[in-house]
């Protein structure tokens, strides 16, 4: 009887490592931050509003323990508003995340409030005005003039916060 009640565990053990882990379904709450990054460059320069883009996680995100959005899962985005660098105007742009995949191929949402707003450096002219002015006296007081603005560029080294929009379920493994 001892050697078959063994028996019995040894081939359960053996059975249930080979078994797949069982499905659970876990919620990820409204409000729950996804580190995202861009999957190519978007520039000031040529980019146009309700242009759509691509992004990625930028890493995984846990909920009790189990991944629900894994790192490098992709979503979708759209460019809200634009404008290029015009004389010594910088470039501004506001970029929305819209979406991103969970693990079991399901779409999450994110808030409108995951949006980035950008534009370029500003100080730039100040900066020069006051340096000019030390070197050349009054007459660098016009130095500001010769300050072209940029166009602001968000590249994929880049990363950026959003937000889940709603409780969502997600199946995982």
């Amino acid at each position: 009887m001892r050697a078959s009640v063994a028996a019995f565990i040894a081939a359960f053990a053996v059975v249930s490592s080979t078994l797949p882990a069982f499905a659970a379904n876990v919620t990820l709450p409204a409000g729950t931050q996804v580190q995202v990054r861009l999957v190519h460059s978007i520039s000031s320069g040529n980019a146009s509003a309700g242009q759509q883009f691509s992004f990625e996680a930028a890493q995984p995100v846990i909920v009790n323990n189990r991944a629900v959005i894994a790192k490098g899962a992709l979503g979708s985005g759209h460019i809200v508003n634009v404008s290029k660098a015009q004389g010594k105007s910088a470039g501004k742009m506001t970029l929305a995340f819209t979406s991103i995949h969970a693990v079991d191929g399901g779409i999450v949402s994110l808030t409108e409030d995951s949006r980035v707003r950008g534009n370029s450096e500003k100080g730039k002219a100040s900066t020069a005005t006051i340096a000019a002015t030390i070197a050349l006296g009054p007459i660098g007081l016009f130095a500001h003039n010769m300050v072209k603005g940029k166009d602001i560029t968000v590249t994929p080294s880049q990363t950026f916060p959003a937000w889940v929009k709603t409780n969502a379920t997600v199946n995982v493994h």
